[in-house]
């Protein structure tokens, strides 16, 4: 029969955790994580950073900027679907003359060759295909 040792007896979870706990690394820099370089505590960098509303208004400005110049067929398109009335009326106008004035400029053909080119893409058969229904001319 084996015996039981009195005495000493197991040790629980908590004592099991401290005495196999690894001892924690010091820090590199005494004052704490400020000056630490872990992949989450980046360093400050050389010339600060702009600030992060001024940034995104310029992008933003600069986008509209953009699609204003080159998206011309859209806001006339857009402006047509208003519902008539007299506060549509000027922008419809607006619109219009905004669309001739980047014609005259080119700055609808990159959209005019896009167009073609897709439409193109979709009127493209197999031998003897008919084209759909909704595409043949009345």
């Amino acid at each position: 029969m084996a015996r039981k040792r009195r005495g000493k007896k197991e040790p629980g979870a908590t004592e099991e955790v401290e005495r196999t706990e690894p001892e924690r690394a010091p820090l590199p820099d005494p004052t704490g994580l400020a000056h630490t370089l872990s992949p989450v505590d980046l360093p400050d960098p050389p010339t600060p950073l702009p600030h992060g509303l001024k940034w995104a208004s310029q992008v933003i400005a600069v986008a509209t900027i953009v699609l204003a110049l080159l998206n011309a067929h859209a806001l006339r398109s857009w402006s047509y679907q208003l519902t008539p009335n007299d506060w549509t009326a000027p922008i419809v106008t607006a619109a219009e003359a905004w669309y001739d004035t980047a014609d005259r400029f080119g700055l609808n053909r990159p959209v005019e060759a896009m167009h073609a080119g897709w439409q193109g893409l979709k009127d493209i058969r197999f031998g003897g295909e008919a084209p759909p229904a909704e595409t043949t001319q009345r």
